[in-house]
């Protein structure tokens, strides 16, 4: 097991023996450090917070790992084109060569960036919604003049809610409903990053994967940030899988005639992914109809090799797997030859489902800072 999915073990289960303990308690010390660090820039960077000048809307969430924010952001970026209005979507690149500098990955009309360069959740955003403009880099104060020179006339912050220095008009956090509070420590020690009483700045919590939870687990959820944030509100989403394509049609966007999900029901299927929560990538497939009989989990954000994909080739083959199942944000770092390997890759897409009420709720809240 690699130092990260070692680390990640402690956080998510506690210590085993008397070498966890020592390191769990190390890294509490290291989370004291932490919790002052994030406090004292919370407060100089809000009080120098800058006005982009646009209506901005923050995609974000508390905790460090997979909650969903993607999906939610190009929803919201879909749901607002419609509209008649120009979102643009801002984001940090996270181990984009561009994170540094900042760059501008997609416009109205072209991508100008690879995966490598945009990070692999900017490219992905600015494959799947053509006409929505994405920009990448740090400084995404800087970000938004050169979408407001572009044209655009509303900012979506991906994951924005720990970028304090710039103005937002709406705070949506996403909370995973199947793991909600990182274990109720800091970072390192949890997945917490910045503590829990921060979650007042919030204008709109939505738990997703809540068809993974149960509804006692969803009714504890609804009390802590009842606590934490009185009098806002909380609605539900599920993500759902939406279609399963082979490597080679997801690539080249083609789509296979009537078919979404059908075609692979009952397939068994290695599910290999480099995600914040591989766990909920399993249940998204099994959702789909595969029967997984084996999983690869890599890192988030990892960077697929070659030899990667030989491996998963190798497990698959060994635990009778008829394909390789992938996200689509694992899909833009794959190697072209994972369309021509002899266990077959399918690129599974996902999609978010809000509740009835609460995209009337939402909707009710876009439409109040337009």
């Amino acid at each position: 097991m690699n130092p990260e999915g070692y680390i990640l073990q402690l956080q998510k289960e506690g210590a085993r023996g008397a070498a966890d303990r020592t390191v769990l308690a190390l890294l509490s010390a290291l989370s004291v450090l932490y919790g002052k660090g994030a406090e004292s820039r919370l407060r100089k960077e809000s009080a120098r917070a800058a006005d982009p000048g646009l209506p901005a809307v923050s995609i974000g969430n508390i905790t460090a790992g997979g909650t969903g924010k993607t999906p939610v952001a190009m929803w919201l970026a879909g749901f607002l084109s419609c509209r008649g209005l120009r979102p643009a979507v801002l984001s940090r690149g996270y181990r984009g060569s561009a994170e540094k500098r900042g760059a501008v990955v997609s416009d109205f009309s072209r991508i100008y960036l690879s995966a490598e360069q945009a990070g692999d959740e900017p490219y992905l955003m600015a494959r799947s919604l053509p006409g929505v403009p994405v920009l990448t880099g740090e400084d995404r104060c800087r970000s938004a003049e050169k979408a407001k020179a572009m044209g655009a006339d509303i900012l979506l912050l991906d994951d924005g809610f720990q970028y304090w220095r710039m103005k937002r008009d709406l705070d949506l956090v996403l909370i995973d409903s199947t793991w909600p509070f990182g274990g109720g420590h800091l970072l390192p020690r949890g997945l917490l990053r910045e503590p829990l009483d921060h979650l007042s700045r919030a204008g709109l919590f939505i738990l997703t994967k809540a068809d993974q939870a149960g509804e006692q687990a969803k009714t504890d959820i609804r009390r802590v940030l009842t606590e934490k944030a009185p009098g806002v509100p909380v609605i539900e989403a599920w993500h759902r899988p939406a279609e399963c394509l082979s490597f080679e049609e997801w690539q080249r966007g083609t789509r296979t005639a009537g078919a979404s999900l059908t075609h692979v029901k009952g397939m068994k299927a290695l599910a290999m992914s480099g995600v914040g929560n591989p766990d909920g990538f399993l249940r998204t497939a099994a959702d789909a109809g595969l029967e997984t009989v084996g999983q690869m989990a890599f890192p988030d954000h990892h960077a697929y090799t070659e030899d990667d994909l030989d491996r998963a080739e190798e497990a698959a083959v060994r635990q009778g797997a008829e394909c390789i199942v992938i996200t689509e944000k694992d899909g833009v770092k794959l190697p072209p030859r994972a369309s021509q390997t002899g266990v077959p890759v399918y690129v599974l897409s996902i999609r978010v489902v809000f509740e009835e009420k609460g995209q009337s709720l939402l909707e009710k809240k876009l439409e109040e800072i337009l």
